[in-house]
């Protein structure tokens, strides 16, 4: 009798084993550590609603629309003021649109894409924080270009969000190599996709994260073949046309040497005069898709770059438009 209790104890024990095992390995964003971070915040003199930021060298580069000069220049880690350029007009070397960056993990150069409508630039910072133009590649007008990538030093990866499709294209040779076409709706309402997400990328990998799921998609760069899928497990909600209700997940991807790092966000914007950012965070994964470590912030960064090598975040958030963000996370 005694025999068969033990025999009995040991399945009820090797039952919930199974299960609970099962549970995690069925949800690939479980976190088993959480770390509170909090904000250094660096005050500035310099007028700016920043619209990118991107790190290149020891430089956090803003992109500003709404400024005088289009792009400020700041010293890494201390975020003190270098140099501002980027005079709008019509001139060869005058920014003619929107100013945007391309991130790019070797950092040494800084591509911008705003000197014209369809080109991007490679330059390098100097010291002293000025500029020197490096090349300039020419892009097809027919794409739309969102959440830019240089990979290889001359491949773009981007997202393309009329058609929700992930895009790899040679600058050099002006062609598109591959891409990968996500499924969407029949409606003409592109934001209410529901595979509407964003892309970054490093040098082998590319990270695709669903903004109305909670899913990042890991692909490889050469072959664009998909690698691993993280999620929760869980069916997602059909997406409703103007939906105000509707559940933000993640908001941006940033690709870094180590990790990459996702803003979940986990909530609606329907309320925006007293939004709660409560369930905000930044998620780290390792390139094989694992979670590393959840952070949460004090304050929290709406935009943000990763400095693994000086340990810190660097960031904005428009609440406190006379400052910006430093954060330490080693």
């Amino acid at each position: 009798m005694r025999l068969f209790c033990y025999f009995i104890l040991i399945q009820i024990l090797c039952f919930f084993c199974f299960f609970s095992c099962s549970k995690f390995r069925g949800d690939g964003t479980i976190f088993h550590e959480v770390k509170n971070l909090y904000s250094e915040k660096i005050f500035i003199n310099e007028v700016f609603s920043p619209d990118w930021i991107t790190k290149s060298g020891n430089n956090l580069v803003i992109s500003s629309s709404r400024s005088d000069k289009s792009i400020l220049i700041y010293d890494t880690p201390s975020l003190t003021f270098k140099n501002s350029t980027g005079i709008k007009g019509g001139g060869p070397n005058d920014i003619q649109t929107f100013p945007m960056f391309c991130h790019t993990v070797n950092d040494k150069f800084l591509y911008v894409r705003g000197y014209s409508h369809f080109s991007i630039r490679k330059i390098t910072i100097e010291p002293d924080g000025n500029f020197g133009f490096i090349d300039e590649y020419e892009l097809e007008g027919k794409n739309n270009y969102n959440h830019l990538n240089i990979v290889k030093d001359s491949i773009l990866i981007f997202y393309d969000s009329n058609i929700l499709s992930i895009n790899k294209y040679d600058l050099k040779n002006k062609k598109m190599i591959k891409s990968i076409a996500l499924k969407k709706e029949d409606h003409k309402e592109s934001y209410y996709y529901s595979n509407r997400g964003g892309v970054a990328a490093n040098e082998s990998f590319i990270m695709f994260s669903y903004i109305f799921k909670k899913q990042i998609d890991i692909y490889d760069v050469e072959n664009f073949k998909l690698v691993k899928t993280i999620d929760n497990g869980k069916k997602h909600p059909k997406i409703r046309v103007y939906d105000q209700d509707i559940i933000h997940h993640y908001l941006n991807t940033y690709a870094g040497k180590k990790y990459f790092y996702a803003i979940y966000g986990g909530r609606s914007f329907n309320s925006e005069t007293n939004p709660d950012y409560s369930n905000q965070c930044i998620e780290v994964f390792d390139y094989e898709g694992n979670p590393i470590i959840k952070y949460i912030f004090d304050v929290f960064p709406f935009q943000f770059v990763v400095d693994e090598d000086n340990g810190y975040i660097y960031g904005y958030n428009s609440n406190y438009e006379d400052y910006l963000l430093r954060i330490p996370f080693l």
